[in-house]
């Protein structure tokens, strides 16, 4: 079973070194990211959702029943 990991900023500077290491971990890494000082470009081999955390979007995200984060 592989573990899951949800990264918030992972497409900065210090989180895309992060979501590497947990990679070589064995992590499963999704990446939640609003691009406000991070690029898409330094993350293109991981989940990448772009959101920002204080807008609604959130909500659709997490709780819509077609998209599930955790699986």
């Amino acid at each position: 079973m592989t573990n899951k990991i949800l990264v918030t900023g992972g497409a900065g500077y210090i989180g895309s070194f992060m979501v590497r290491e947990l990679q070589s971990k064995g992590f499963d890494v999704t990446i939640l990211d609003n691009l406000s000082c991070g690029h898409k470009e330094s993350v293109r081999d991981f989940r990448l959702e772009e959101i920002d955390l204080v807008s609604q979007k959130i909500s659709l995200i997490l709780f819509s029943p077609r998209k599930n984060l955790m699986e």
